[in-house]
């Protein structure tokens, strides 16, 4: 019965009632850790109290328990110096404070700890350089060392593999570390993860990380490298994460990579690499072609190349890629047609290729994508016909800035019920559209001031929605306007003197509204409206006279001007007598 144990709800003890172990995390723990010491923990071998709400320093004392292998204090809001004391902890394995305020200890008073296999520090506040205390470990068995997340600076040590060897997890992302990569670490042969992202390193990538065989994840991005991608990396067959975005990697590609002169994906890293999962080179200067061996990346989920200067066509074989959740090709030079095998990819929620050289039709299926939640095919020179699409929840569309879509197109988006973001600007769908209404909606915003579009449009009504700003300078060039109804809006500003000259063949102008700010005068020319049957100005801020030319308006039969601010006399003669209802002036107290 000595070795006998009994427990309750987080606490383990032995057969005399001395604690084993202490495992409560997720428990919501309040209060300090001041009075944590107990002799009834004499034999304690684990203290778990990660992920609760304890406050305060870390009691030197804990010291004391000489028989504790794991000690786990991470995300708490633990504040002050680490206790060097802690490292006088002769067994203790697994050593956990990361994701708390502590600050920097007495590296000078820290201990080796020779049984330490992992070290996690991570998400802290302490600064300076690489911690001595570390390099002094001289530990064979340290399996996994997480600094990130906190200040330290200065240069990445080379000795580390010397004090280290059999790591297998190093993560020192988001610090300022600078200097080079050390080229020693390719001697860290166990290593599985290494992580250097975000920091200020710079002298490229070293060449000797491709001796790392056992190498499943590499993150550097947002360093300032620079160079080039070693064609070492190409033997990293177990590597499933490499993301190497912004960090000014320029040059050419070694000819031991396909004798490429101008820098691209090397043919041979998608071959090699069938366990890929994620690839992010984005925001960089590659350029060449995107490789069509991208298929042999079966596993990849995330595939983002955007901004660079990629040429050529979309691999087709892109679209075998059945994991594929992520695909950005934004923001480089590809051309040719839009492979319809993208459409194979069905697991895709996340696609953008906007800012690019691509032309002709969009193909129908990748509107039968269902899954998708983003798509972007802004920038580039599409034409034709936007299909109907089999994903009617998908909330995010831009197709800005192209070629020449037709009218019918808009049809198309009428669909997606979730819909919260459509950008449509910048096309041509009105070069054959006639009438479009978009009345009684909850549009918002200025609609276009640009006078560099003309339209053959006929009907435009816009009334009953948020829309805001001054009256739109982009009717100037829709001269075949025949109704125009913009009313119930926000519209603020004169109407606007060329109205008469520019939309000659309106037989309908409707811009009441009680939200309306319209203001100024009626224009002198709005006589030259000759077809006008219908005018409603009612409930604006319209000053000044009724202009006589409006006796000019022979087909008028329909008139309003009511709840204005206007003055003077009432035009008479021609169609206005037989508009003898005194309404249609009514609430303008200077008339």
């Amino acid at each position: 019965m000595a070795n006998s144990t009994f427990s309750w709800f987080g606490v383990t003890c032995d057969a005399t009632g001395n604690v084993k172990e202490l495992s409560l995390p997720n428990t919501g723990l309040n209060g300090t850790l001041d009075a944590f010491y107990s002799a009834a923990f004499k034999n304690i071998t684990k203290i778990e109290l990660n992920n609760n709400n304890l406050v305060g320093t870390i009691p030197a004392n804990i010291s004391l328990l000489l028989t504790l292998t794991s000690l786990d204090l991470s995300s708490n809001n633990l504040v002050g110096a680490i206790p060097y004391q802690l490292s006088r902890l002769p067994m203790l394995v697994d050593f956990n404070l990361g994701n708390n305020h502590l600050t920097n200890p007495e590296y000078a008073k820290f201990s080796p700890m020779p049984n330490l296999k992992v070290l996690s520090l991570d998400r802290n506040d302490p600064n300076g350089t690489f911690p001595q205390f570390i390099l002094n470990c001289t530990n064979a068995r340290m399996r996994s060392l997480d600094l990130s997340c906190n200040n330290f600076s200065g240069p990445l040590p080379d000795s580390l593999p010397e004090m280290v060897p059999r790591l297998r997890y190093l993560i020192l992302s988001t610090n300022g570390f600078s200097g080079s990569i050390p080229h020693s670490l390719a001697r860290l042969q166990k290593l599985e993860i290494l992580r250097l992202c975000e920091n200020n390193l710079k002298g490229g990538i070293p060449e000797e990380l491709g001796m790392i065989s056992g190498l499943r994840s590499l993150l550097m991005y947002s360093n300032s490298l620079g160079g080039s991608i070693p064609a070492s990396l190409g033997q990293l067959q177990f590597l499933e994460e490499l993301n190497i975005k912004n960090t000014s990697l320029v040059s050419t590609i070694p000819p031991e990579l396909g004798n490429l002169t101008s820098l691209s994906i090397p043919l041979e890293m998608f071959t090699n690499l069938t366990k890929l999962e994620v690839f992010d080179m984005g925001n960089n200067s590659f350029s060449g072609s995107i490789p069509s061996q991208i298929s042999k990346s079966k596993m990849l989920v995330l595939l983002t190349l955007s901004g660079n200067y990629f040429t050529g066509s979309i691999p087709t074989e892109v679209g075998s890629l059945p994991n594929l959740l992520l695909l950005d090709l934004s923001k480089n030079h590809l051309s040719g047609v839009m492979p319809s095998h993208i459409g194979n990819a069905t697991s895709l929620d996340y696609f953008d290729v906007s800012t690019n050289h691509l032309e002709g039709e969009i193909p129908a299926t990748i509107f039968s994508l269902i899954i998708l939640v983003f798509l972007s095919l802004s920038g580039n020179k599409f034409t034709g016909v936007i299909h109907d699409t089999d994903n009617k929840q998908l909330p995010d569309v831009k197709v800005a800035n192209n070629s020449s879509f037709l009218g019918e197109s808009l049809s198309s988006f009428c669909q997606l019920t979730l819909l919260q973001l459509l950008d449509l600007s910048s096309n041509h769908f009105m070069k054959e559209l006639q009438s479009l209404d978009l009345s009684s909606n909850a549009f918002a915003g200025e609609i276009s001031t640009s006078t560099y579009y003309n339209s053959p449009l006929k009907s435009l009504h816009l009334s009953n929605n948020n829309f805001t700003g001054c009256f739109p300078a982009v009717l100037k060039n829709f001269r075949s306007l025949v109704v125009l109804d913009i009313g119930n809006n926000k519209i603020s500003g004169e109407i606007p003197f060329w109205i008469g000259e520019s939309n000659p063949l309106l037989m309908i102008l409707q811009l009441r509204s009680n939200l309306n700010y319209l203001s100024g005068g009626i224009p002198k020319n709005i006589g030259d409206l000759t077809f006008l049957e219908s005018l409603d100005l009612s409930l604006n801020k319209l000053s000044g006279p009724i202009r006589p030319s409006i006796s000019n308006l022979m087909f008028l039969n329909t008139l309003n001007i009511s709840n204005n601010h206007l003055s003077g006399e009432i035009p008479a003669g021609n169609q206005l007598q037989t508009l003898d209802d005194p309404s249609i002036y009514s609430s303008n107290l200077g008339l």
